[in-house]
């Protein structure tokens, strides 16, 4: 769950607590006041309602729980986890406080506390079957698979129609790479309830690994209801195209979600374009002046600037579900980015003594540690730079380090033999990037934006891979219908990194023995 989903649950499964309160009329009357605020959405006032209350009744731990959802509700989660921890030092066997305890210490990436919060609230309270999904969703954050669908059963044997628990157990499924089991469940969600966004979303993701991309981009046009976008979705004074006639017409394509993502997305531009579009194109700063040159794209503007004039928009990862694009229309030719070709043959002047082949490597993510949920993902992708040793001592070899971010601090504890040569202080945007990245012979790369870049340039691309990794890279192909150039290396098992490293290093030295002879 993401934290929308998170605080909703709170709200939806827990509620607030209405227990009979001591009989002071001045107690009473501040707190049906907080109640009444916290029921018609004035949040900040009722937690001031609620903070006084319990300067009146500082033992009253429905107070300090009531104060825990409205501070959660908020968007406050550590505040909230003090309020119920408040709670239950009153009263130590408070379900609905260990309930909502453990799922805001999993949203702030506490696993094991939420862990123990959630099963002391299976303990008190075992038949309620939200406790149980839950601590499921817990366990299959942690990697314990087995015990997470076990709770999923036990919450749905409960309550067999239980919307919420089919979407969660199918988040596991597919995290286990049980595509079709994962979409069972998303699909016995929705029969349960058309309308759960996060399903509907989820279903398209499973969908879109599984490569039934005309289904799943239908199903993930729901992120905007309930996926984890919601709470990004923008207003625009036009409305979002959807098919009309777009002779003479303006549209504006904006990127959505991260750099990778408008990297991979912006090839549709030549689609809408080639329909008698004029191309607005609306991306972060850092890519302007790399995508200025995408073929169909009239104009670029960075995110937060003012807009020119414009008649419709598109989300660039609604453009192939509004293009009816399937798994085998990809506009897949590559290069369709292009690097500035002074910049390219000055880093090439640089790179010339050096032996080759010229290797790019990333090792890393961003790994994001205000959002825990993101930071988990992150781990799993990323790979300690002292791993990739094996890679780094293969003689006849230059590595080049395009990592940037707090992970490229790494390079120093690395034997200075064995350290990438590192220049990225000097690339300040996407096209100084593209500009080293294009003298290069091969890139090795994380699942990062750099693939992204690559695979876009037309490089020689391998990705290391995680176990349950992105929709994009599908499910069991060593290829890529985004990229001809891509080659996937793919963990067999969770962090089975060193399995990725051993073939990379197996390919890399025959090609470089083969490259010598």
């Amino acid at each position: 769950m993401n934290r929308k989903q998170r605080r909703a649950a709170i709200k939806e499964n827990a509620g607030l607590s209405s227990a009979p309160l001591p009989s002071s009329d001045s107690l009473q009357t501040v707190f049906a006041r907080a109640v009444r605020r916290h029921e018609s959405g004035r949040l900040a006032e009722a937690c001031e309602l609620y903070r006084k209350a319990i300067r009146i009744a500082p033992l009253e731990a429905e107070l300090h729980y009531n104060l825990g959802v409205a501070l959660a509700q908020l968007g406050r989660p550590d505040e909230a986890v003090s309020a119920w921890r408040d709670a239950l030092a009153i009263h130590p066997r408070y379900p609905r406080a260990l309930n909502n305890l453990g799922m805001t210490l999993a949203e702030l990436g506490h696993l094991d506390d939420a862990e123990a919060a959630l099963r002391s609230a299976v303990e008190i309270a075992p038949e309620t079957a939200e406790i149980h999904s839950n601590l499921g969703g817990v366990l299959g954050q942690l990697g314990h698979w087995v015990e997470a669908e076990a709770e999923f059963h036990r919450a749905l044997t409960l309550h067999p129609a239980f919307p919420d628990a089919y979407n969660t157990m199918g988040i596991l499924l597919a995290e286990q790479r049980q595509l079709d089991r994962a979409i069972a469940a998303y699909r016995r969600a929705l029969s349960l309830d058309p309308n759960h966004a996060k399903a509907h979303f989820n279903l398209g993701l499973a969908l879109l690994t599984h490569g039934r991309l005309a289904e799943g981009w239908a199903e993930h046009e729901w992120r905007w209801k309930g996926g984890a976008r919601a709470l990004f979705a923008r207003k625009f004074p036009r409305p979002d195209w959807r098919g009309e006639d777009l002779k003479g017409r303006r549209i504006l394509l904006h990127g959505e979600q991260g750099f990778g993502d408008s990297l991979q997305f912006v090839r549709f531009a030549g689609l809408v374009a080639a329909r008698g579009a004029h191309v607005i194109l609306e991306v972060p700063a850092p890519l302007t002046r790399l995508l200025a040159s995408v073929e169909g794209v009239a104009e670029v503007v960075a995110t937060g600037q003012s807009l020119p004039r414009f008649d419709y928009h598109l989300p660039l990862l609604s453009a192939p579900y509004r293009l009816g694009i399937g798994l085998d229309d990809i506009p897949a030719a590559v290069p369709y980015l292009s690097a500035d070709k002074a910049q390219s043959d000055a880093w090439h002047k640089r790179l010339a003594p050096l032996p080759k082949p010229w290797i790019g490597l990333v090792w890393a993510g961003d790994p994001r540690p205000d959002d825990p949920l993101a930071n988990a993902i992150d781990r799993r992708r990323s790979i300690p730079l002292a791993q990739m040793t094996p890679l780094l001592a293969i003689p006849e070899t230059t590595f080049v380090s395009l990592q940037k971010g707090g992970p490229a601090t790494q390079i120093s504890s690395l034997p200075e033999p064995l350290r990438p040569r590192d220049w990225t202080g000097e690339l300040k945007d996407f096209a100084d990037t593209a500009a080293l990245t294009a003298c290069l012979d091969l890139i090795i790369t994380v699942d990062t934006a750099m693939a992204h870049l690559a695979g876009a340039l037309g490089k020689p691309l391998w990705i290391a891979s995680r176990f349950d990794g992105c929709w994009r890279w599908l499910d069991g192909r060593d290829d890529s219908p985004w990229y001809p150039t891509a080659r996937l290396f793919r963990q067999p098992k969770p962090a089975a990194w060193q399995d990725v490293i051993d073939a990379m290093t197996h390919e890399l030295t025959l090609n470089t023995r083969q490259r010598e002879s």
